[in-house]
Parts: structure tokens; sequence; C-alpha cells
């Protein structure tokens, strides 16, 4: 009988996993597989989990953005080829809305035992594997600050509440960034490097603008805005993901090198991330399988 390795954070979005872990082990008990269950204690504890999963058929997460984050950490760390199925139980689930992976429990596990193996990207921020979102600068804080039951209760307006307590304490962030054969160089409101075809579940930018399996990375840098005219315009582009306004720069590429004299935090994957002010990214092309219909 195949294995099945079930990563599960139990307090992931509203804890549904709680009342939902008899499904899914089920499920997979009558697909044909031996799951074992490992629930995660702490951060860092899935991405320790999932070095372990070499001896398993199929290495299945639950959980938000963070834990996806942590399992395909700790595969690429232990060079594993295991099938990776995701059951998206985040607030936001941004990266499993781009790939298409529906939050409802059954679908997704119906994704995973009908589909195939899909090679998807995965980004490197000075080594540090992240899969959807880095992002400095405005609302950075937010994701990492918003204390988890306000997530639970409140889904992604936890965050937009949060973020606008952080307005008044932005400050620009100078930066040189240098991606391709271009170097752009100033003060910047926010830099974003995603693998996404959502941007906080706010900005979409579904259709073929982005794929998650090209090589390539979206970069998105906003600047200072000199007049509350252009600070409007940032606004209107955001909401309406045409991203091409006065003071904004939205390219894709394969690598970019940022370097600053201001090292306020990043946010990875909606994790705190610090950095010496000096930031190799990188996409590392096909990192892991994940399983889909």
């Amino acid at each position: 009988m195949k294995k099945a390795l079930l990563i599960a954070n139990p307090k992931s979005g509203k804890q549904r996993i709680q009342t939902e872990l008899f499904t899914v082990v089920d499920r997979l008990t009558s697909a044909g597989y031996t799951p074992t269950v490992a629930l995660t204690a702490h951060r860092g504890h899935a991405t320790e989990l999932a070095t372990g999963a070499g001896d398993y058929d199929l290495l299945v997460c639950t959980g938000g953005d963070g834990t996806l984050n942590e399992v395909i950490s700790g595969v690429i760390a232990a060079k594993l080829k295991t099938p990776i199925g995701y059951i998206p139980l985040g607030s936001t689930n941004d990266f499993a809305g781009s790939l298409g992976i529906p939050s409802d429990i059954n679908a997704a596990i119906d994704g995973i035992l009908e589909g195939t193996p899909h090679p998807v990207d995965v980004g490197s921020f000075n080594g540090r594997i992240f899969m959807d979102v880095g992002l400095l600068g405005i609302f950075s804080r937010t994701c990492y600050e918003t204390p988890q039951d306000m997530k639970n209760t409140l889904g992604f307006l936890a965050y937009v509440l949060e973020g606008i307590r952080e307005v008044p304490t932005v400050h620009p962030i100078p930066l040189k960034v240098e991606a391709g054969d271009k170097t752009y160089e100033g003060e910047y409101l926010a830099c974003v490097v995603s693998n996404s075809k959502k941007l906080g579940g706010v900005v979409d930018l579904s259709g073929d603008r982005v794929s998650l399996s090209d090589g390539l990375f979206e970069l998105l840098l906003v600047e200072r805005e000199k007049t509350p005219i252009q600070l409007h315009g940032y606004i209107h582009a955001l909401r309406t993901a045409e991203l091409n306004a006065e003071g904004m720069t939205f390219v894709s590429v394969p690598s970019v090198k940022i370097t600053s004299a201001d090292s306020q935090p990043w946010t990875l994957d909606g994790e705190r991330a610090d950095w010496p002010g000096e930031a190799d990214i990188r996409v590392i092309p096909g990192a892991v399988s994940l399983l889909m219909k």
C-alpha cells in the first residue's frame, strides 16, 4: 500500500482542519494510501517534518501559504522529488488562488487524487525559499504582526485594518534595484517580488499576464509620491491591476539584486524576513511538483 504523509497546521485559518481531519484521512485511505498525520507545533516545524518525506509516495500539506512555504522549503532542502498536494485552509490563500486550487476540502482532495504533477517555480531570497510574494514597504509589517485570531475572524479585512494603522508610520525606502539590464534607484513606498496571480488577495493579475512556471517573477516598484494626485493614481492602479501609472514599474525578471541603507524587514509569504540591506532574489524554475487537475 502506498504511504502518504499529511502535515497539518492545526491553527491555520479558522482551525478547520481540527474538525475536518477525519475527512482528509478517510479520503486518503479510501484512495489506497496509508496516511501518517503530523501536526505542526511551532514555526518552522513543517520544514522539519517535510525533510523526512522521502520514504512517502505523497506529501499532503493543509494550512495556509506560510505552512506550504515551510513544506516546500523542507522538500527543497532535502532534495526530494515527492509530489505535494495542497489543501488551502489559511486566511487568504493567495498562492492556492493563483494555482486554481479550491478552498473546499473535498474539491482540493479531488485535485490531489485525480490530478497530475505540475512543476512550479519558487523564489530564493538570500537562500530563503518563498513561493508567493516578497514585500517591502507599505503593509509589509501588517502581514506578520496581525494577530492570528483577527486573521481567522476577519480574513483579508484584518490586513486592511492593520494596514491603515501602519500608513502614518511608513517612510520611503532608498533602494537600488538591479533587474536584468536595467537599474532603478530612488526612494520607494513599496517593492514587491511575486510569483502569484493575486497580490494580497486584492491585486488581480489573472489571465495570461503571469505564469507560475515560466522561470520569471514579477517585480513591482512604487516610487515615493510627489503629489496627492499621484498617490490617488497608485490606489487606482492597484485596484484595477493596471500597473503602468506614473511612478510605478512592473516588469518580469528571472532575478533581481536590491541594496539599501535602510534594512527594515521584508515579508516573505506572510512571514517576517530580516536582511542586511542586500538581497539576491532569484527564481528556481520548476523546483517542486504540485498535484493539480
